[in-house]
C-alpha cells in the first residue's frame, strides 16, 4: 500500500510532515512521446520522492525539456505550493469535532500499534488522535521516506517545477488539490482503516522495499514496477480504480487536447505508475490511435 502511496501521490500531503555527488550512470527515464501531426506531447514518469545522487537526469529527459515550452503536473505548482493547498489538507486530514478523535475510528490492537510507533518517532498520542486514518496512514510514509534521505523536494515533479520557474516556461495542472485529496477523504472507513494498518504492518521492511522500488525506477522498468503494483492493488480494486485507472481516464481527454491545439509541444509529468499497463495513459492514447513511441537510448526491449 505505502508503495503505492509513494509512487502516486505527489509530496504536497506527506511534505506537511517533514520537518551528495551524482550517480555515475543517470536513471533511465520512463519517457514516452506522443505525436499528432506537427504537435507533441511528452510523458515522463515521476517518483515524488528522490535523493539528491538521483540527479542528474538522462539526456533523453533534458531534450524533452528543452523541446517543451509547457509544462504540466498532476496538480498545478502554484496551487501546490500555495497555503490554501495546506489548508485543504489540513481541513480533510485532520479531525474538528471535538468530540471525535482517530482512537474512535480504529481497531485496539491498531491504536496501541500506532501509539507503540508515535512513541518512537516523536508522534505524541494527543497529536496522533487529530489524524483522520487516512492522514496517518500517509503521515507513516513520510516520515520513514525521510529517515531513507529520499526527500519531496528532490522528486522529479518538483525538480522540474522549479526549473520551469526559473527559465518562465508556462505550467498547468490536470487536477486540483482537492480532486487529489478526495481521493482519500472520501474513502470509505474500512479502507482508510486498511490502509494506515498495512502502513504499519510494513515498517520493518520499508528500507529495502523503499530501495527495491527507486532501483526499479532508474532502471526505466516500467514492467517491474507495474507488476509489482499489481500484486499491492490485489487486495485494493476499489482502490485501484480511485487512485489509478479513473485519473488516467480523467487526464487522457486533457492531453487529446493538448495535441489537438498543436501550438506548443508539452512536457507531462506523472507518478511513473499512471503511465504504462492496460490502462496507463500510454495504452489509452494507443487505443485512440496516437503515435506513441518509448524514448529511452539507454534501455534494453522498451517498448
Amino acid at each position: 500500500m505505502r508503495a503505492m502511496l509513494r509512487r502516486l501521490v505527489p509530496g504536497l500531503v506527506l511534505a506537511a510532515f517533514l520537518a551528495g555527488a551524482a550517480c555515475a550512470t543517470p536513471p533511465q527515464p520512463m519517457l514516452w512521446k506522443v505525436s499528432k501531426g506537427g504537435s507533441t506531447v511528452y510523458l515522463l514518469g515521476s517518483m515524488h520522492f528522490l535523493k539528491d545522487d538521483d540527479y542528474p537526469l538522462s539526456p533523453d529527459v533534458d531534450a524533452a525539456y528543452k523541446d517543451a515550452e509547457k509544462l504540466v503536473f498532476e496538480i498545478a505548482p502554484n496551487e501546490m505550493n500555495s497555503p490554501a493547498a495546506m489548508m485543504l489538507t489540513m481541513q480533510h486530514g485532520m479531525y474538528h469535532d471535538p468530540n471525535r478523535k482517530l482512537q474512535d475510528d480504529l481497531p485496539a490492537a491498531t491504536w496501541r500499534e500506532l501509539v507503540a510507533y508515535g512513541a518512537k518517532n516523536g508522534l505524541p498520542e494527543a497529536a496522533l488522535q487529530k489524524f483522520e486514518p487516512w492522514m496517518a496512514s500517509l503521515t507513516l510514509v513520510a516520515l520513514e521516506t525521510e529517515k531513507m534521505g529520499m526527500k519531496p523536494e528532490m522528486g522529479l515533479d518538483m525538480h522540474f517545477m522549479q526549473m520551469a520557474s526559473a527559465d518562465h516556461k508556462p505550467t498547468a495542472g490536470l487536477e486540483t488539490v482537492d480532486q487529489q485529496l478526495a481521493i482519500f477523504y472520501d474513502s470509505p472507513l474500512k479502507l482508510q482503516q486498511d490502509m494506515l494498518l498495512q502502513s504499519l504492518d510494513e515498517i520493518a521492511d520499508f528500507r529495502k522495499e523503499m530501495d527495491e522500488e527507486r532501483a526499479t525506477w532508474r532502471r526505466g522498468d516500467d514492467r517491474g514496477m507495474l507488476a509489482d503494483a499489481r500484486k499491492e492493488f490485489a487486495k485494493y480494486p476499489d482502490l485501484y480504480q480511485k487512485l489509478l485507472a479513473q485519473r488516467n481516464r480523467n487526464w487522457v481527454p486533457q492531453i487529446e487536447k493538448m495535441l489537438a491545439e498543436g501550438k506548443d509541444d508539452t512536457l507531462v509529468i506523472v507518478g511513473a505508475l499512471h503511465l504504462p499497463g492496460p490502462d496507463g495513459v500510454v495504452h489509452l492514447l494507443q487505443q485512440k490511435g496516437y503515435d506513441v513511441e518509448r524514448i529511452c537510448t539507454g534501455c534494453r526491449n522498451v517498448q
